[in-house]
């Protein structure tokens, strides 16, 4: 059973990927492919970094993760209402999709189901098509 971090980084990686609009590089997607689920999740974090693209979507996922985390714990009426004019509806709009997609995914697959789904999508000949079939 993995512990719920790994969990987290596998879905935020998993979700990172699937939110690319072009195939990971030659160099990344062989580092990706020779991932083996759940002994090296703790590479993950280290690849996403290394390629920006896929670094900036999961940086925002794991964001929306620690946001949608607190909602969870404190509940929805803990949340300071902003001021009109302080609303960026841009932002506002990105992070409301990814907490759904987030929210989405971990109704999807628990955490058993979750391993098998990572290490298909990491041993695809095109990861970031692999992942966005997953959602």
């Amino acid at each position: 059973m993995i512990k719920p971090l790994e969990a987290l980084e596998i879905k935020a990686f998993i979700l990172g990927l699937s939110r690319l609009d072009a195939p990971l590089p030659e160099n990344v997607r062989m580092q990706v492919n020779q991932i083996n689920i759940p002994v090296d999740i703790n590479k993950l974090y280290d690849i996403a970094k290394s390629y920006p693209p896929l670094s900036a979507s999961y940086s925002k996922i794991l964001d929306c993760s620690d946001a949608l985390a607190k909602v969870r714990s404190k509940g929805l009426a803990s949340i300071p209402k902003p001021e009109a004019e302080e609303l960026n509806t841009e932002t506002d709009n990105s992070a409301t999709e990814i907490v759904q997609e987030l929210v989405e995914f971990e109704d999807k697959f628990d955490n058993n189901k979750l391993i098998e789904i990572a290490s298909k999508v990491l041993k695809a000949v095109n990861p970031v098509q692999a992942a966005k079939n997953v959602r």
